[in-house]
């Protein structure tokens, strides 16, 4: 019975097709999560009275280390204004109705609040 030992090339054949994420993938995540953005600024400021001050993408998917069976992105937001809800909670649900108005098209909806996050899928 002969061994085969795994050698660099095994390795980085692994890496790129089993967990880097390609480059044309990660643009389009990116592109993604920028439209989510754009819409939710965009109903926050038409629907609510309360602002996104600022707003960026803040994972792995930005630094470049994203795994190929990506399942999240993660997106930070800033909220300001004298009317802001002051409990999680509450700031939640208004984003969640704002999230579920912009993106009425998707069935169901897919947004769910948790404590203090909100996953979408």
């Amino acid at each position: 019975m002969t061994r085969h030992h795994v050698d660099r090339g095994d390795i980085v054949w692994f890496a790129q097709n089993r967990v880097n994420l390609p480059k044309d993938k990660a643009h389009v995540h990116r592109a993604q999560a920028r439209r989510l953005l754009e819409k939710l600024d965009e109903c926050l400021s038409e629907n609510l009275d309360f602002a996104l001050g600022k707003m960026y993408l803040s994972d792995s998917l930005v630094k470049g280390a994203a795994l190929f069976s990506i399942n999240d992105i993660g997106l930070n937001c800033y909220i300001s204004g004298a009317d802001t809800p002051r409990y999680v909670g509450a700031l939640f649900e208004r984003l969640v109705v704002c999230l579920r108005n912009a993106f009425s098209n998707l069935s169901p909806h897919p947004v769910k609040p948790k404590t203090y996050s909100m996953l979408w899928g």
